[in-house]
């Protein structure tokens, strides 16, 4: 079992004095974020639950068809909403992120809130600002940490269509299509879902081929005018500038899994793609093997995640991150 008896116990009496309950997830939502958030208000709902769903900011478009996704409510404009709601909440539950500083807007009243929180996530150093903590740093994704807990608390037959295409959406994007941080649950648990009678190759185009004309041009000017490659120390990286960006008719989400193609290059262990919005440079990072890059992120831009998947942020300019970029190159071993 991945999780305790007692904490499973724990989330249960939660939830049976618990009759309107916030579920939030992380700034900039994926996959994860969104199909996990949404899989727990159908299960919430399910229990007769008032559920209220809500994201920091806007989640892209590719990510609309997730069953549920039209409730979401967004922070950035609803804020005044958003925090009465979390107010007269009995309990709210952070989805994909274990720290509130991971919300961005939403951070300061999520840190300060007296509601309860619970959260579910598969992240590292989780804080310790919940009162129930369900962690589990080798799960693929949070989807598939919702799936189990609900298997925990016995309740596997509430699992309809809606949670299936919730969960399996995470399990995808999560995981690169299966590709990275995969386990043996990971495949079990899809096999699950397919057997309930979801069509994989569906969710896959419904995720994956439904890009526009200009997010490919994106792509591929990003691979062709903007990726290094450093050899010898085994490593590349991709930046695009804000002006770039608006040249391509940048949407949020455009630039999801770009960073990956890095690390496809042969004998590369260490990529990351840096894309300069609103004054922010969003800075992605992965790497294989024993290279933790989560360590990494958060040594030189105070952010984190996983040991091969990591992100930040920073506000010092796309050049400077450049610098601190290439200096963290040069540091790595030589091939």
């Amino acid at each position: 079992m991945v999780f305790s008896q007692e904490r499973v116990d724990a989330f249960r009496d939660l939830l049976s004095t618990s009759s309107r309950i916030m579920v939030i997830g992380h700034r900039s939502p994926d996959g994860d974020a969104i199909g996990s958030s949404m899989a727990i208000t159908h299960f919430l709902r399910s229990l007769g639950k008032e559920v209220s769903v809500w994201m920091p900011d806007a989640f892209p478009d590719f990510l609309s068809w997730i069953p549920g996704a039209s409730d979401i409510r967004i922070y950035e404009g609803s804020g005044k909403e958003a925090n009465r709601i979390m107010a007269d909440s009995d309990l709210i539950l952070c989805m994909d992120f274990n720290r509130s500083d991971r919300t961005g807007p939403m951070s300061q009243v999520l840190m300060n809130t007296e509601t309860p929180k619970v959260v579910i996530d598969h992240h590292l150093y989780p804080a310790d600002e919940f009162v129930v903590t369900f962690s589990e740093t080798q799960a693929s994704s949070t989807c598939e940490l919702v799936y189990r807990l609900i298997e925990a608390m016995g309740e596997k037959e509430r699992v309809g269509m809606d949670i299936a295409h919730c969960v399996y959406s995470g399990l995808v994007t999560d995981t690169g299509s299966f590709k990275y941080n995969v386990h043996p649950h990971t495949h079990r648990i899809a096999g699950e879902l397919v057997d309930l009678g979801l069509n994989s190759a569906e969710v896959q185009s419904a995720l994956f081929d439904t890009q526009s004309e200009q997010r490919l041009r994106l792509l591929g000017y990003a691979l062709s005018e903007k990726m290094r490659y450093f050899p010898a120390h085994n490593a590349s990286y991709i930046t695009l500038s804000k002006e770039e960006l608006k040249r391509f008719n940048y949407k949020k989400g455009d630039t999801e899994g770009l960073v990956n193609y890095g690390l496809s290059i042969a004998g590369v262990k260490f990529t990351a793609l840096a894309s300069e919005k609103d004054g922010v440079v969003k800075i992605s990072f992965r790497s294989k093997g024993d290279l933790d890059v989560n360590v990494i992120a958060n040594e030189y831009f105070g952010g984190g995640g996983h040991k091969n998947a990591a992100g930040a942020r920073s506000e010092e300019g796309l050049l400077r991150v450049i610098e601190i970029i290439e200096g963290i190159i040069k540091g790595l071993p030589t091939a």
